[in-house]
């Protein structure tokens, strides 16, 4: 089953549409709890749902390169780039995050709370839960003609904010959890933001985007989840 939530608001609201869904769910289904696997920004949206009456019904959470840590770039788009260009961004984003079913997208909200240091107070919030089973995965991009369109302009600007990264998200800010795994292939071209979500629909060299899924899910089948 699919979340669908929104793509860009404010991670509570996030969450509150992600509790919504869930009861829905459980009550559809039947079943007991539901396992999450989460991408992006989906990873603090899932964290902030365990602050619901949804909780109760999260078996696991599993993050796929979530910016646990915030992105220092996002810092930076929102305190020192201009409004013009920040005005920009947010309506080409949230002209196209409404053209693909969002019905009210806020961009600049969204990113606020990924924002280096709002992260650091959510996660002080927000701490990894004893009860539920969390674990998270990441990977890497290596370079700015690995990826496509818009990960491959960004490559540089992010690069010099945050370090390695996929293509938006940080390496030092993918892990959270009891279990972290670096998704790596031996080819030059690395693992994207976008691969791990197979957005563009290519196959990636030493990364088969359906049989990873397959065995998150197999091994949460082992765990008794």
């Amino acid at each position: 089953f699919y979340g669908k939530h929104s793509s860009a608001l404010p991670v509570i609201d996030s969450a509150k549409e992600l509790e919504k869904r869930v009861l829905e769910l459980v009550s559809i289904t039947g079943c007991e709890k539901v396992n999450i696997i989460a991408h992006s920004k989906g990873g603090l949206d899932s964290r902030a749902l365990l602050n619901t009456s949804a909780r109760s019904y999260i078996a696991s959470i599993t993050t796929i390169n979530t910016p646990h840590k915030g992105c220092e770039f996002a810092d930076f788009l929102l305190n020192k780039a201009s409004e013009q260009l920040k005005e920009k961004l947010s309506n080409a984003y949230n002209f196209a995050a409404k053209k693909l079913g969002d019905p009210a997208p806020d961009f600049l909200s969204a990113v606020n709370d990924l924002t280096h240091t709002n992260c650091l107070e959510f996660n002080e919030n927000n701490k990894i839960p004893e009860d539920i089973f969390c674990q998270s995965f990441g990977s890497v991009l290596k370079g700015f003609t690995s990826s496509s369109f818009p990960l491959n302009l960004t490559y540089q600007f992010v690069k010099h904010f945050d370090g390695n990264h996929d293509g938006l998200v940080s390496v030092n800010s993918f892990e959270f959890g009891q279990k972290f795994t670096m998704l790596e292939n031996k080819y030059n071209r690395g693992i994207s933001h976008a691969d791990v979500i197979d957005l563009n629909r290519e196959n990636i060299p030493g990364f088969d985007v359906r049989e990873f899924y397959v065995s998150i899910v197999s091994d949460l089948k082992n765990r008794g989840f």
